[in-house]
């Protein structure tokens, strides 16, 4: 069995690389928003996740959304960049706010992270697909 009905288009399956020792790892993420027309991902991430830092310092390398895999670049958005996406992530209706912000704060991909929670709020990635690749 593929990917494609367990993660459906609310998860991908990041794929980066170890900034320390240079090893592969595979990350199961939740979608912030996604764009098929810019050809973009946004994930939220607690500043301290590692697979946040490993993006940070190689930021060219795929996801797997569904049997699908897109080569695609990491950027990551300045503070007015982050405000946008929460307005445009909290507005999208209650559900969707609920999810983005459970006990008025936003959801963070814990199962990523090591150390526990540091009261920061998370920051924002954005990943933009490779030119000539067709987004599902």
């Amino acid at each position: 069995m593929g990917l494609g009905p367990v993660l459906g288009r609310r998860l991908l399956l990041l794929h980066h690389t170890d900034r320390a020792d240079g090893h592969l790892h595979h990350t199961v993420l939740e979608v912030i928003s996604y764009d098929a027309e810019r050809g973009c991902w946004i994930l939220a991430a607690p500043a301290d996740a590692p697979w946040y830092l490993d993006l940070r310092a190689a930021p060219l390398t795929t996801v797997q959304v569904g049997n699908h895999h897109y080569a695609v670049t990491a950027h990551f958005p300045d503070a007015g960049g982050a405000a946008e996406i929460v307005t445009r992530y909290v507005t999208g209706g209650p559900r969707r706010a609920r999810r983005a912000c459970p006990s008025g704060r936003l959801a963070e991909n814990a199962s990523a992270r090591t150390s526990g929670r540091t009261g920061n709020l998370p920051t924002f990635v954005r990943l933009d697909v490779a030119l000539g690749q067709r987004l599902p």
